[in-house]
């Protein structure tokens, strides 16, 4: 972001509005997010699947699925991050015990929309007072309703957006139109995870090993599922821009 004359004096605080209506720390902290990888979801009939890009570490000693993309809620309840990894963790553990509280007072999963919507206040919270910094973290907050997929978009503003299939993260807007130029009418499982695939080589570095994708399914009344690396590679295998599995240093 191209710093502006006279910018500085309102780029302090989250709570100072510039001349021109901006909030510039939480126009930062979208910057950020635009830092990490990308991560895509897309409903289909009877699921949701998520994909997202992780770096890789670069050393040896470290294990590529210990840096986790998506996390389940509760039953029927996921979500995929972009952005600050510990900033992602905070909020997830926020949408955990919303979760539970809504279980215990109403003995129901709760709508993936009420999560939604206390998450986007909890986040504005930190846009309007002073000692704070916005979250850099973007969410695809995903459920059900009557066993129909739907999915939340929640950046570091508060705002919440309901879509049928998202990115977040590096190249946001280019996978998103490629999204909306690819997505069918009629979706299944396979063709989601093909197309949510497809959408995240869009916007990260090609070709890419297979231990660089964290995916995961989310179905009605059950746990979200992650699929394991050699699930993943066996489910890409043969498409041009996922290229050979990292290998470790040569023996001596």
């Amino acid at each position: 972001m191209e710093m502006q004359p006279g910018q500085m004096a309102y780029d302090r605080a989250s709570t100072v509005f510039s001349p021109d209506g901006r909030l510039f720390q939480v126009e930062y902290a979208l910057q950020a997010i635009q830092m990490g990888g990308t991560a895509v979801a897309v409903t289909y009939e009877g699921g949701i699947v998520f994909v997202a890009y992780r770096n890789l570490p670069v050393s040896a000693l470290a294990e590529a699925a210990s840096i986790e993309k998506s996390f389940a809620i509760d039953t029927g309840l996921g979500c995929v991050t972009a952005g600050l990894i510990a900033d992602s963790r905070v909020l997830v553990e926020f949408l955990r015990l919303e979760a539970q509280r809504h279980r215990i007072t109403f003995g129901e999963v709760a709508p993936y929309t009420v999560l939604g919507h206390a998450l986007g206040t909890h986040l504005q919270q930190f846009t309007q007072f002073g000692g704070t910094r916005p979250f850099a973290v973007s969410l695809l907050l995903g459920g059900f309703t009557d066993r129909t997929a739907g999915l939340i978009e929640l950046d570091p503003s508060g705002a919440t957006i309901g879509w049928k299939a998202y990115a977040i993260g590096r190249n946001r807007r280019a996978v998103a139109d490629f999204l909306e130029e690819k997505i069918g009418a009629d979706r299944t499982e396979d063709s989601a995870f093909k197309l949510a695939v497809q959408a995240v080589a869009e916007g990260s570095p090609t070709p890419f090993p297979p231990e660089a994708l964290d995916v995961s399914i989310l179905e009605p009344e059950a746990e979200l599922r992650h699929l394991t690396p050699a699930e993943v590679a066996k489910r890409v295998q043969g498409m041009p821009f996922i290229g050979p599995a990292e290998r470790g240093p040569r023996q001596k």
